[in-house]
């Protein structure tokens, strides 16, 4: 009899003893894995924002400048999270120059006032003369008023340099440039329609845009 009660003292310090474990256990399983530490010598680097943006004319991949434009980019991500450019359409195209979209009146059925609207909020004009109008650019459209960007941005066909310092560049495209060309060389009004010379005969719309926020990540290179 002596030796059962010993044996079941000994089984309940041992539950004792393993309670925290097994706690510690079921936390770490309902958490989910957790990132592996940085080994010795490894450099953390920072990987910029990338929006994969979706049109009835295939699809392409923005990288944000978050560190080099960011009032720009905060602003595109925003609107970007809001969901505001899903349905706008590319009003403006001209081919071996530009693509331009973001206009929320291109969502009705009246080509004639787009190009004229924008999102509630205007920003100042952002220029980074690092960031310049290579090939695959995206910049902020705006009036003759410096600080009147709002919503509206364009995409280079080809480098436009003639536009820097006057434009703030914001992004650059690095996946599905074909896309973008394909876009630039659609089908316009032309002089058949002139208040409609560069916008596009078929509609182009923006059927969604997924982004992928700015992180830390391990660099693939030891630091």
């Amino acid at each position: 009899m002596r030796e059962v009660k010993g044996l079941k003292w000994s089984i309940l310090i041992l539950v004792i003893l393993l309670l925290p474990a097994l706690i510690w256990a079921k936390a770490a399983r309902d958490e989910g894995p957790s990132s592996p530490p940085a080994a010795a010598g490894e450099r953390m680097v920072y990987v910029n924002t990338t929006v994969e943006v979706t049109t009835n004319y295939g699809s392409f991949t923005i990288m944000l400048y978050d560190q080099g434009a960011p009032i720009t980019t905060d602003n595109f991500k925003m609107l970007v999270k809001r969901g505001f450019y899903i349905g706008t359409k590319f009003h403006r195209v001209i081919d071996d120059f530009v693509i331009q979209g973001g206009d929320p009146n291109s969502k009705d059925n009246n080509p004639y006032n787009d190009g004229w609207g924008g999102s509630e909020e205007t920003i100042p004009l952002e220029i980074n003369e690092s960031l310049t109008h290579v090939d695959g650019a995206v910049g902020m459209a705006r009036s003759q008023d410096p600080d009147s960007a709002s919503s509206q941005f364009y995409i280079c066909d080809g480098p436009q340099h003639q536009l820097d310092g006057s434009y703030a560049v914001f992004g650059v495209v690095i996946e599905g440039m074909d896309t973008v060309r394909r876009i630039a060389s659609a089908e316009t009004y032309g002089m058949r329609r002139p208040l409609l010379k560069d916008h596009p005969v078929d509609d182009i719309v923006i059927l969604s845009m997924e982004m992928v926020e700015g992180h830390l990540a391990p660099s693939p290179h030891r630091g």
